[in-house]
């Protein structure tokens, strides 16, 4: 029982979460937009075409686009509040920027968890939580992926699972 209890609060904490971070997203893609409109008013059609390829083929260190970078920099901007929603459960909370197009959420547990996490059986439900934000990242990453790393006040892993597409996709 404890077990299962300890899964439903990280998995409804992860959705609360990424939830935030998803709306932040979605900020991002308005930047973008307004980048790339403010831009065509000053120019002609085809420098506007020119500027969005540069923007969208632009990369950052870890092979991903810029566009993804400032995805990434938007849901950052989201962490204070997700501390606050979590209370005193988590000591740190890092949104980063991994390889291939990767959103790397760690989250570290204030104290250390009693009960050993499933992660086949969470993996599901955590599946059905992250499919609203994958569909709404993938608009502007088409292979998006998001890795979900919990962790122990001194860093030993809890769980570490990685959510796709093709994983979102196979729900209905």
């Amino acid at each position: 029982m404890k077990k299962k209890s300890y899964a439903l609060l990280i998995t409804s904490l992860a959705v609360i979460s990424l939830g935030a971070c998803s709306n932040a997203s979605n900020t991002s893609n308005k930047t973008v937009s307004k980048t790339v409109a403010s831009s065509s008013s000053t120019t002609v059609e085809s420098s506007t075409e020119t500027e969005f390829s540069s923007i969208t083929e632009a990369t950052t260190e870890s092979g991903n686009s810029q566009t993804f970078k400032l995805m990434i920099e938007a849901a950052q901007s989201q962490v204070p509040a997700l501390k606050t929603q979590a209370g005193e459960m988590y000591s740190d909370i890092k949104i980063e920027e991994g390889e291939d197009s990767t959103i790397i959420y760690s989250y570290t547990f204030a104290q250390k968890a009693e009960v050993a996490v499933d992660q086949e059986a969470l993996k599901p439900t955590m599946v059905k939580a992250m499919k609203p934000v994958i569909d709404g990242a993938k608009g502007m990453i088409p292979d998006v992926k998001i890795q979900i790393i919990y962790l122990n006040p001194d860093s030993s892993e809890i769980a570490n699972m990685t959510i796709t597409q093709e994983d979102t996709d196979k729900i209905e």
